[in-house]
């Protein structure tokens, strides 16, 4: 996905990383304060991205006292993580006793078990049966996040909107400010920015007044993220330093390290490398904690470009090889390869024109191996302008 190989920070991600999953105050000393998360470990981490993608994944809000009825017991394994055994459950009941609250939690379990074409159909057999708006906006809201988790940004945003027109009908506020999230992201990713930073604040304004802190938090790394972008600095810092607060007051490692991958991104744009450093290696600690390699990875990444700028040559290179051996661990060829354009980005940029060839090279070898068709005709350019450099 990275043509540039990580040389843009990795922001695109960070805004669309807790929206997939599902992105303080520190005017005093230049170094970052020790993790406040008492629980990062793997199952933390797990569990924090499981309660974000609940957040965002709409459910009925149709309850019953029926003892008869099986939704109970089966939000009760939702409740529970408990995707599999929910959905065989789902699967052998008849037709008559499957309603739309239960087709739209059937589509939600099928979306953490990864069957994202089934969970389609279960949508999309909520959407026919409920005569309730709030559980036709749910339907439309959860195929507009699907859409997103594909890249479909453009089909992402047109259903997202169609739930939001519904969910302003109803006056489902909560509702209205989750669809606003979404699609701040989505038009982000269509390349409306504008339009973009509106939603998110209008998202955070709802989520206020509700209010809903989780998706306060969401909603303060988003802005934070859009603010970085446009270069304004100072507000992106206060954006994501309130957000760190909240994520760390709810307990949330995912939400936690990637506002403080955020605050070393401001922090190393304004050459204030300490500070920099400081909030990567905090957000390093917690995704080892947690076991994540991809995001071990893009941390040790991220380290580099802050050696980079900094002008550590050595250091630089170091981090990215251990980020390089991550991925080859993880046998992630197309990973490896964005890695290893990096590494080639770092020795141009110290002027090792020979070695940056070398590692565009092996970078291009490994796009062949992922099948990065378009990714290997931008290495070759890159390669054949340093060969010309080299020659004049």
């Amino acid at each position: 996905m990275m043509t540039r190989f990580y040389k843009k920070p990795i922001l695109f991600l960070l805004l669309a990383a807790l929206f997939v999953w599902g992105i303080t105050q520190w005017a005093g000393a230049p170094a970052a304060r020790q993790s406040e998360s008492k629980e990062t470990g793997p199952d933390a981490l797990k569990q924090a991205r499981i309660n974000e993608l609940k957040g965002q994944l709409r459910l009925s809000e149709r309850r019953t006292d029926d003892r008869a009825s099986p939704l109970p017991s089966l939000l009760t394994l939702y409740d529970e993580n408990q995707f599999q055994p929910l959905s065989d459950q789902i699967t052998g009941l008849s037709d008559s006793q499957k309603s739309a609250a239960i087709h739209l939690l059937h589509g939600n379990a099928l979306v953490f078990l990864g069957k994202q074409e089934e969970a389609v159909a279960a949508y999309q057999q909520a959407y026919r049966q409920s005569a309730l708006p709030q559980e036709q906006a749910a339907a439309m809201a959860n195929f507009g996040l699907l859409y997103s988790m594909r890249g479909a940004w453009k089909e992402g945003a047109a259903w997202t909107e169609r739930a939001l027109a519904l969910d302003r009908q109803s006056g489902n506020r909560r509702a209205e400010a989750a669809d606003l999230s979404i699609l701040g992201t989505l038009y982000y990713q269509k390349g409306d920015s504008a339009k973009g930073s509106e939603a998110h604040t209008e998202a955070l304004k709802l989520a206020e007044s509700i209010p809903d802190r989780p998706l306060m938090a969401r909603e303060l790394a988003s802005i934070g993220n859009l603010y970085y972008l446009d270069h304004s600095y100072d507000t992106a810092l206060d954006y994501q330093q309130r957000a760190l607060k909240l994520y760390r007051e709810q307990r949330n490692p995912l939400g936690e390290a990637i506002s403080l991958t955020s605050l070393s991104f401001i922090y190393k744009d304004q050459k204030d490398f300490k500070r920099a450093l400081a909030y990567q290696s905090d957000a390093l600690a917690i995704v080892q904690a947690g076991n994540d390699l991809s995001a071990q990875a893009n941390a040790f990444i991220n380290l580099a470009l802050i050696y980079q700028d900094q002008g550590e040559s050595e250091k630089a290179i170091a981090a990215a090889e251990k980020a390089l051996k991550i991925r080859e661990g993880m046998e992630d060829a197309v990973g490896m390869a964005n890695i290893e354009g990096t590494i080639g980005t770092i020795h141009q940029g110290f002027g090792n024109l020979a070695e940056a060839i070398r590692h565009l090279e092996k970078s291009k070898e490994l796009f062949q191996k992922g099948g990065a068709s378009q990714q290997i005709h931008i290495v070759d350019q890159r390669i054949q302008t340093l060969r010309d450099q080299m020659k004049n």
